[in-house]
């Protein structure tokens, strides 16, 4: 029975590596944004206001956003495979406008996360963290899934049928 689990385990992961590699350029870029914001949540978002080796990392300050960041993630990279398997979304939906529209919801999450970080608390001083530098890779991951929707845009519409003249 252990056997068996191990031999589907693998069969799957086998299945998740050829579907990576049969994604065209630009689902690959997206997915790469993905693992980047995802990634970026084990590096430290914030530091200490009061000693710069004091770091919180996105873990660390785990909330409704960073959650929010993990699903975003998660449905771009469905997505892209589902796209670089050959689906097509329904009307009205574009595949490059859900790309665009999922990495400009999480750019606006990551700004509420820079506006507001959440607050340091040690031996009575109450002050907020200060920003460090994997909040703007987090960013800059939402980014490249946004660039990705965008290169999308003019391949998908070549493919629309012209009217007749």
């Amino acid at each position: 029975m252990a056997a068996s689990r191990s031999t589907d385990l693998t069969r799957g992961l086998r299945g998740l590596w050829r579907d990576l590699q049969g994604l065209g350029g630009n689902e690959r870029i997206a997915v790469i944004g993905a693992a980047v914001m995802v990634g970026s949540l084990l590096l430290p978002w914030y530091q200490s206001p009061i000693a710069n080796d004091l770091v919180l990392t996105g873990i660390g300050a785990f909330g409704w956003a960073e959650a929010a960041l993990v699903v975003i993630a998660g449905a771009t990279t469905f997505l892209a495979l589902e796209g670089g398997g050959g689906y097509v979304p329904p009307r009205p939906l574009r595949e490059w406008a859900l790309f665009v529209a999922a990495g400009a919801w999480a750019a606006v999450i990551i700004l509420y996360r820079i506006i507001d970080p959440p607050k340091f608390t040690l031996a009575g001083h109450d002050q907020p963290y200060e920003l460090h530098y994997a909040i703007f890779v987090a960013l800059s991951g939402a980014a490249v899934i946004v660039a990705a929707g965008l290169r999308m845009r003019p391949r998908e519409r070549a493919k629309r049928p012209q009217p007749p003249d």
